[in-house]
């Protein structure tokens, strides 16, 4: 009896395959909407400049990774939700109560499609988000240590990270070893300098290790701007240093390990904490909630009669999330209550919908008794 009660019956078996074909219809719709917001937001970043053509595709499947952590708890929720309104809107869910079937038998069915789930998000949330965060801190700071000049498009100014710099290229040599055609524009203490050179290439030092761009074949203009007197220098060759980026990015607590952040006194990495920490919970309870929130009394109102409210559940849970994790990391909050009052409120609701069923369900039956005699 142990045994058949660890596998799923063929009741199960088949509210299942309803649930999980919907759960990865609706994943795969979510997936590309986030996927084509980060392919554009990074096509965007490229085209500024900002970031190099060659780490374009490691930013956006790192990015799809953090972005799919998200994903899965409202997923796995408006999935259940269709599902069981297909059974509501077919009367299959009508007959299946007039069998005996009750929400606990329901709930076991939840429970063998959210199980593996959650089991699947707690590994991404606590091992896969920081290891994306901190992979994509670390690809950002190698492109900084880049030369400037790399990644800017010909015929677009650009200005520097660092430094406050402008630059200006022509184009690329043919073998793409070296730019052609180059302005670059600073301004410091004596004035405002301009540098023009027919080509320009970056170097490391080997010795220290510092980043030069060579310029070659220009010329070089310091002064302040409206008075008469300029200093104009002809170079073959001139080096200006590239301003070391390091220590401009440093990764947040969302790129800490989970192991960092157990035992941290500090608000913020403790906030961090139960941020992960309530991502699966969030699975749990939003699926629990599926149940009682999908119930209907009306079949002709279809599947997604009940649609409209959980995605308004969804994003004040989502927000009050968010706005939990500031007040918790700010102060506002006291350390005992931190984020949990939000998932309490969330199971108060679904513990209310129940009971509401259930009296829906007691008065049904009364109705029919008096009805029969």
């Amino acid at each position: 009896m142990g045994l058949s009660a660890a596998r799923p019956n063929v009741l199960n078996r088949y509210l299942m395959r309803e649930m999980l074909g919907t759960h990865l219809a609706v994943t795969l719709v979510l997936l590309l909407i986030i996927v084509g917001g980060t392919v554009a937001r990074m096509l965007r970043e490229a085209a500024e400049g900002r970031i190099p053509a060659d780490v374009l595709m490691t930013l956006v499947a790192l990015g799809s990774v953090r972005g799919l952590i998200l994903l899965l708890p409202v997923s796995l929720f408006l999935a259940l939700m269709l599902g069981l309104g297909r059974l509501y809107k077919d009367s299959e869910m009508a007959a299946l109560q007039a069998c005996g079937v009750g929400p606990a038998r329901l709930y076991q069915t939840i429970a063998w499609v959210t199980a593996p789930m959650t089991a699947l998000l707690t590994v991404l949330v606590f091992w896969g988000a920081p290891l994306a965060s901190a992979t994509i801190d670390q690809v950002r700071m190698d492109v900084e240590r880049r030369s400037e000049l790399l990644g800017v498009s010909p015929g677009r100014f650009l200005e520097s990270r660092v430094g406050g710099r402008v630059f200006f290229i022509e184009g690329y040599t043919p073998d793409g070893a070296a730019m052609r055609d180059v302005f670059i524009q600073s301004r410091g203490a004596d004035g405002t300098e301009v540098v023009t050179a027919r080509r320009a290439e970056s170097k490391v030092d080997p010795v220290t290790g510092q980043r030069y761009l060579v310029l070659h074949d220009g010329y070089r203009y310091l002064g302040r701007p409206g008075e008469r007197e300029f200093r104009i220098l002809e170079f073959r060759t001139h080096g200006v240093r590239v301003p070391d980026p390091e220590g401009s990015r440093r990764g947040g607590v969302d790129s800490m390990s989970t192991r960092e952040l157990i035992g941290s006194t500090h608000r913020h990495e403790r906030a961090e904490m139960q941020w992960r920490i309530s991502i699966p919970v969030s699975m749990v309870l939003l699926a629990a909630l599926a149940l009682p929130l999908s119930h209907t009394t009306n079949p002709r109102g279809g599947r997604f009669a009940k649609l409209t409210a959980a995605i308004g559940v969804y994003i004040v849970y989502a927000n009050f999330l968010i706005l939990g994790k500031s007040w918790y990391a700010s102060g506002q909050t006291p350390a005992w209550l931190g984020m949990w009052w939000v998932h309490a409120a969330l199971v108060a609701l679904t513990l209310a919908l129940l009971w509401r069923q259930r009296g829906l369900r007691v008065r049904r039956r009364a109705g029919l008794g008096e009805a029969g005699a």
